[in-house]
């Protein structure tokens, strides 16, 4: 079994204070982990690898819990990135990532979409000064199809006008990631991924 952990991330920091002695600051971070196994059902690669997360989705977030009124959530969805070498900017946008595409070559479920993120309630652990609160999504399997091909990376959309629909530009980008080294993958592999969320006190 191979595993690799990549360096490739972004840490949002929230601090509050008030007129008493003290303050708090708030981590988060996420990450995905993704399993591929071949048609037989062998382990072929794992890996495990931070997020960016991108200046839409914090605005997104922070807009929600603090002046949101009445808001669904739109999916979220999750999808896979293909190409050798991705490249992120904390200004990509659905309608706007020049580093890297969509890959494609995939059905969920029997269908060609992207995944839908179910995610558990959020858990906490710890007491102040320190308290770790974790929320993860339910794992998602992609079965891979026609020629295959190269898969970079992971990314998570949500918001108005989220799709699940393959190629979609609608929607909040809110994190995408990127493998240390880019997976080859052919028709019948599965490819399931997991992403979780943590803010940490």
């Amino acid at each position: 079994m191979q595993k690799e952990i990549s360096n490739f991330g972004d840490r949002a920091e929230v601090t509050m204070q008030s007129n008493v002695a003290g303050s708090e600051t708030v981590g988060i971070e996420g990450y995905y982990h993704v399993e591929c196994r071949d048609a037989d059902g062998n382990l072929k690669w794992a890996e495990e690898f931070p997020n960016l997360v991108n200046a839409i989705g914090k605005e997104l977030m922070l807009d929600t819990l603090l002046s949101g009124s009445s808001y669904t959530t739109v999916g979220p969805y999750l999808g896979l990135i293909s190409g050798a070498a991705p490249t992120f900017a904390a200004g990509d946008t659905m309608a706007s990532h020049g580093g890297w595409t969509e890959f494609t070559n995939y059905t969920v479920g029997g269908s060609p979409v992207r995944g839908t993120a179910s995610f558990s309630a959020a858990t906490s652990t710890g007491s102040s000064p320190t308290n770790v609160t974790t929320k993860t999504a339910s794992a998602i399997t992609y079965t891979i199809t026609g020629g295959g091909g190269t898969v970079g990376g992971c990314f998570l959309v949500t918001g108005s006008g989220a799709s699940s629909t393959q190629g979609n530009t609608s929607g909040t980008l809110y994190s995408a990631g990127a493998f240390a080294t880019a997976k080859v993958t052919t028709a019948g592999d599965t490819v399931s991924v997991t992403y979780s969320t943590t803010a940490t006190s």
